[in-house]
């Protein structure tokens, strides 16, 4: 399972670093997200003015306990609406795969979602980008037949935080 993420990893940040993608990107960016139940490093990719893709991993908590014990990973792709020199807006669909920490469950979490978002370049060449994000979230995983004693039957179920909302810090190199 873990050699499957790495790979998965590995050939996502290749997508991201390919000689192809920097020369005809329109911002390549490293930045930090954050979010109610999750905080991540992440980068995004412009491949042109209106369609671009960011990949995000780090720590997160579970709807149920809000604490910070799991690892996500996430990737979301961006399509542009408007675009001008100091702002773009976008919309987009976001894909999330969080490996949950218990002991007593065995199961991941995946989940989707839509959203859309603003972005404010800032900066003397406007290569720094603080953007606000929101949406909605969908991520539901049941574990049925966990037994405690002999005659004891406990389904155990994890749910993604059904509003998507985030902040986000970008550094563009331009």
């Amino acid at each position: 399972m873990v050699k499957n993420i790495k790979i998965v990893v590995i050939l996502a940040f290749g997508l991201f670093f390919s000689p192809e993608m920097l020369q005809a990107n329109e911002g390549f960016g490293v930045g930090a997200d954050i979010n109610p139940n999750a905080v991540r490093l992440s980068i995004r990719n412009w491949f042109s003015k209106m369609n671009g893709f960011e990949l995000g991993f780090g720590p997160s908590a579970k709807f149920e306990d809000f604490i910070f014990d799991d690892l996500s990973i996430q990737g979301k792709y961006l399509k542009g609406l408007k675009y001008d020199r100091f702002k773009r807006s976008y919309i987009g669909i976001v894909a999330r795969y969080t490996m949950v920490k218990d002991p007593f469950f065995d199961r991941n979490l995946p989940s989707g979602g839509a959203f859309g978002g603003v972005e404010w370049y800032m900066g003397r060449y406007r290569n720094q980008g603080v953007a606000i994000e929101g949406g909605v979230m969908y991520g539901r995983v049941v574990q049925k037949g966990y037994v405690i004693g002999p005659n004891v039957q406990i389904d155990k179920e994890y749910k993604e935080f059904p509003l998507f909302l985030t902040f986000s810090y970008k550094y563009y190199f331009r």
